[in-house]
């Protein structure tokens, strides 16, 4: 779970995000109501196409039409997304990207700024929700369950074999969205897996999330989110041990960024 706010959000030494989070209004539950009624049928037909054409041909040809998706979702639902720092990446690089997690629309935020094709780990219980669960299995995203070491060792040897093979993986280490936008405590896996594989880590920053949809809530308001790219951290020369102190320095890397 995210960790509290170890002071103000008002206060410069905040650790995460404090752009505004105003409550919710009437117009804001109307015009959610009406962005549901559209966007679950719009998913559903994307959910159709993936499965039916993933059965035919390797998921990365139909990669470009899947970040066409998340570029058109946030669209409907009137949140702009905006790019920073992209040029950092090498679009021909193996990376780990490592993020904070603030809301539904994340992962439409982050595929939109990775250049390449990357997967991501997904917790179990993501892949029993209706439509969205059929959308990721068939998109190939990778379950893990921190209460089910089984599920997460096998998890973890498929997101190894990604890395190895020359394809990136994205990781949201605090485990779960924040609720008052600071960043919580990264679970040292992701970084045992960048270590392992010897590619770098990448710290990227989603910032202005809790104005457009928080965790426990279903309301959606129009407004934009920046995703923020970090330099990469090289993993040359780490040993699996180094693992909590690389996940503490890319922590620190995302609320400087934040901030």
């Amino acid at each position: 779970m995210s960790t509290a706010p170890a002071s103000d959000p008002d206060s410069p030494d905040f650790p995460g995000d404090s752009s505004p989070q105003p409550p919710f209004g009437f117009k804001d539950t109307l015009r959610s109501l009406a962005l549901w009624s559209v966007g679950v049928p719009h998913l559903v037909a994307w959910t159709v196409f993936i499965a039916t054409v993933s059965k035919y041909t390797d998921i990365k040809n139909i990669d470009r039409a899947i970040k066409f998706m998340t570029k058109a979702v946030p669209k409907i639902a009137g949140v702009n997304i905006e790019v920073l720092g992209q040029e950092k990446i090498n679009p021909q690089g193996t990376y780990v990207y490592i993020t904070n997690h603030v809301n539904i629309f994340d992962m439409f935020a982050i595929y939109q700024a990775i250049p390449q094709f990357t997967r991501s780990l997904e917790h179990i219980d993501h892949f029993s929700w209706p439509i969205f669960g059929r959308f990721i299995t068939a998109a190939g995203q990778i379950p893990v369950d921190p209460n089910n070491a089984k599920v997460t060792a096998k998890g973890l040897k498929q997101a190894y074999r990604m890395l190895k093979n020359g394809d990136s993986l994205v990781v949201l280490p605090e485990g779960s969205r924040t609720l008052d936008g600071s960043v919580g405590k990264f679970f040292p896996g992701a970084f045992r897996l960048a270590i392992r594989a010897n590619v770098p880590v990448i710290p990227m920053a989603i910032k202005g999330g809790r104005y457009v949809s928080r965790r426990g809530d279903w309301r959606i308001r129009p407004g934009k989110m920046q995703v923020i790219i970090g330099e990469p951290i090289s993993t040359n020369g780490l040993k699996i041990k180094d693992a909590n102190n690389l996940a503490k320095e890319s922590r620190k890397k995302i609320i400087a960024l934040l901030s």
